[in-house]
């Protein structure tokens, strides 16, 4: 089977130097840049009537701020084509410019497209007009339709690089009105009326319960990482996740406490209507703190922790116990550390001898003997109830 050669796309044709032209050409590429000046307000009048039946999105603009762009537009054309160049940095300075300020004015960056290119197309047909006139050469006539078609592509790069940047920017904007509604929810400075009136801009129910949720992260990467991962547990876009960071404490407005949270440490507080969402917060905040001294992971409520927040409170009463009954612990060799930690599983296992045993891969009989040797260095005797509660609270302070 035989196939037709396709058809070679006709090459581009530059813009040729000024100076290279004979008498003739350069006298008619003067009087066409003359005869254009006086038509731009031909061609202001023509862009505006076109814009009007043909392209809707630009209805938020009057006539006359149309009008004004498009003689702006044409001069710096006309300009461009008294020294036969292809337009330059002032154009697209001028087109950055006018599309944030046509963005700001409500006009969508690709209505504006469709725009310039129609203003492109009704220069050149005004040019050709023109041409036909003074007499300006095919070819040197279709150069400037090439090179004006050719920025006209660049100009919707332009138009496309300002929606890009402008999104990036409403969106850095919106995460900081989300970041910071957050923080005044979850630090209690918001009031009620507030709260209940702004509540639905960033999705929430005012009158719905929801759950406050603390974490921490050392970067902006793992603040992310577990955002995502507490989405992903929720079944929710992570964006419906408000997220802020309290002091030291990344919190989140979450519509439920998620099951599990993946390899991450999450305090969650009780279900509360929005304005009483703080006080969850402090709750969650504690059972996170108290959490990370014991080790944890996954979620944790203040409500499964039992005496473990005590761990931490009253540290001039644990300064004051801890020289009293475990300085002998301190000062009575390599064995300590087994001792103390021997005594620490002891109370963890309910005193149960063989399962601590087990744990530490050692002999019930020894497990008896560091036990017994606790009582005798700290003076505290683990049958007592007292003793028993101060051993548990200062070997896990000792731990955490």
């Amino acid at each position: 089977m035989e196939y037709e050669t396709p058809t070679a796309w006709p090459v581009r044709r530059s813009m040729p130097d000024l100076a290279t032209l004979d008498a003739s050409t350069h006298s008619a590429v003067i009087a066409a840049v003359a005869r254009l000046r006086t038509l731009s307000d031909v061609f202001a009048d023509r862009l505006v009537t076109l814009i009007r039946r043909h392209v809707p999105g630009y209805e938020v603009l009057p006539d006359d701020e149309i009008w004004s762009s498009a003689r702006r537009f044409m001069d710096i054309l006309v300009s461009e084509l008294s020294f036969l160049r292809v337009p330059d940095a002032a154009l697209r300075e001028m087109l950055r410019g006018y599309a944030v300020e046509r963005a700001a004015q409500g006009v969508p960056l690709d209505v504006l497209t469709i725009g310039y290119q129609l203003g492109s197309r009704e220069m050149l047909a005004l040019l050709d007009e023109v041409a036909a006139e003074v007499g300006l050469p095919p070819d040197l006539l279709l150069a400037v339709h090439d090179s004006t078609w050719e920025f006209s592509n660049e100009a919707s790069a332009i138009f496309a690089r300002v929606q890009h940047d402008l999104a990036l920017e409403r969106a850095h904007f919106d995460a900081e009105r989300r970041s910071a509604f957050a923080n005044g929810l979850l630090g209690g400075t918001f009031p009620a009326e507030r709260i209940n009136r702004d509540a639905h801009l960033f999705g929430l129910a005012p009158q719905a319960h929801h759950v406050a949720l603390a974490a921490q992260a050392t970067s902006t990467g793992e603040a992310d990482a577990v955002r995502r991962a507490i989405a992903s547990a929720l079944r929710v876009p992570a964006d419906r996740l408000l997220l802020a960071q309290v002091g030291p404490v990344l919190g989140f407005i979450a519509p439920r406490a998620p099951e599990s949270v993946a390899g991450h440490l999450v305090a969650a507080g009780p279900p509360l209507p929005l304005e009483e969402l703080n006080t969850g917060f402090d709750e969650a905040v504690l059972a996170l703190s108290t959490a990370q001294r014991f080790a944890m992971s996954g979620i944790v409520r203040l409500s499964d922790l039992g005496p473990r927040p005590l761990v931490l409170s009253d540290p001039h009463t644990a300064e004051g116990l801890s020289a009293r009954h475990l300085t002998a612990l301190d000062i009575a060799g390599r064995s300590s550390s087994e001792i103390e930690l021997t005594a620490r599983e002891y109370l963890e296992c309910d005193q149960d001898v063989r399962e601590v045993a087990a744990r530490l891969a050692v002999h019930p009989n020894t497990v008896r003997y560091r036990v017994n040797r606790f009582q005798e260095l700290t003076g505290l005797n683990l049958r007592r109830t007292e003793d028993l509660v101060t051993s548990w609270w200062l070997l896990n302070r000792r731990r955490s």
